[in-house]
């Protein structure tokens, strides 16, 4: 890890330790729509706060609508877009999730630090 990214994840290291906390993200979660929450999660993800983020996402997801974000379309992609209401994601599935979406991410940033 270099000095930047390392001064980065120390800086969200509070924001981490609140969105990561699963009470704040069952209670609060929910409120925040599908792409807040995402931005949110994939923001502590890069930065090395994977736990926080899967957590963060456990908690928004707990009154997921079919047609969220996360729901749906990950079905689909799944196999599974027979489904016809919402479930439970997995950690594994919610890290796996982060794992795709952190793609894009981390490369906007790498052009952000280039800059």
């Amino acid at each position: 890890m270099s000095f930047s990214t390392t001064l980065l994840r120390q800086t969200l290291q509070p924001l981490a330790g609140i969105f990561g906390d699963a009470v704040t993200a069952d209670s609060t979660g929910p409120a925040f729509n599908c792409q807040q929450a995402d931005e949110i999660a994939l923001a502590l993800y890069v930065t090395g706060h994977e736990g926080a983020a899967v957590t963060w996402l456990v908690g928004h997801t707990t009154e997921e609508e079919w047609d969220d974000l996360h729901a749906h379309p990950y079905d689909e992609k799944q196999g599974d877009a027979d489904r016809t209401t919402p479930r439970v994601f997995t950690k594994d599935e919610i890290r796996e999730y982060l794992r795709e979406q952190s793609k894009d991410y981390l490369e906007a940033l790498l052009i952000i630090a280039k800059s």
